[in-house]
């Protein structure tokens, strides 16, 4: 007969306190899996980015120039590093020259594409077509003007060609050449870009 006002599950817990005891360990255990999953995916997988400098400009905010050189307040995205690039994302990725800093730029063309750019026009033969058409850049902000000739290129096997959105103000694959794929840390996600100013204030008002 179970007591008044004592659960049946009470009464047992007390009999046998090694059961409550093996199912603490295995709610702990699943709480520290959920954690350890989280932060793989975190530091691995979706990784959290902060933009720098004017060259995404204005698709990305890049912060204001402060005293000491640095830049502040930037767009917070996330990458993932499982994405496989494509034309038009937006990827990070480590500088081709070896230097030791991380660039964002879009990705213009991709292995076996062949492109070219006159007066600020931008054109693409994509690879297995016979045929140059003219690359829409809607995201462009003003009129390209500086550096709008690129000659005819054809992106090697494992390579990128990237340009910043701000085309007159962006050390791009026109300066540094092509960027190795391995070099990608990851692709930003369409969820981050949607919701970039909404992330950007949440981080900034933890990092204070």
């Amino acid at each position: 007969m179970v007591e008044e006002g004592i659960s049946k599950d009470t009464l047992i817990n007390r009999r046998f306190p090694e059961l409550e005891f093996h199912s603490m360990l295995r709610f702990f255990a699943v709480l520290i899996g959920v954690f350890a999953i989280f932060v793989f995916v975190f530091t691995n997988v979706i990784i959290g980015v902060q933009v720098n400098g004017a060259s995404m400009y204005p698709t990305l905010y890049g912060g204001e120039l402060t005293a000491d050189g640095t830049y502040k307040g930037g767009d917070r995205l996330f990458v993932c590093a499982w994405d496989t690039p494509q034309r038009g994302d937006i990827v990070v990725f480590h500088h081709p020259a070896g230097k030791n800093t991380e660039l964002i730029k879009r990705v213009i063309a991709l292995p076996g594409d062949t492109i070219y750019a006159d007066y600020g026009v931008l054109y693409r033969k994509e690879a297995g077509e016979t045929e140059f058409s003219v690359v829409s850049e809607p995201y462009l902000g003003e009129v390209w003007v500086r550096d709008v000739h690129i000659p005819e290129t054809t992106v090697p096997e494992g390579m990128l060609f990237v340009m910043g959105d701000n085309r007159n103000n962006s050390e791009d694959s026109r300066k540094f050449g092509f960027v190795p794929q391995e070099n990608v840390i990851g692709v930003v996600t369409g969820w981050s870009l949607r919701w970039k100013e909404i992330i950007s204030t949440v981080f900034g008002f933890f990092s204070r």
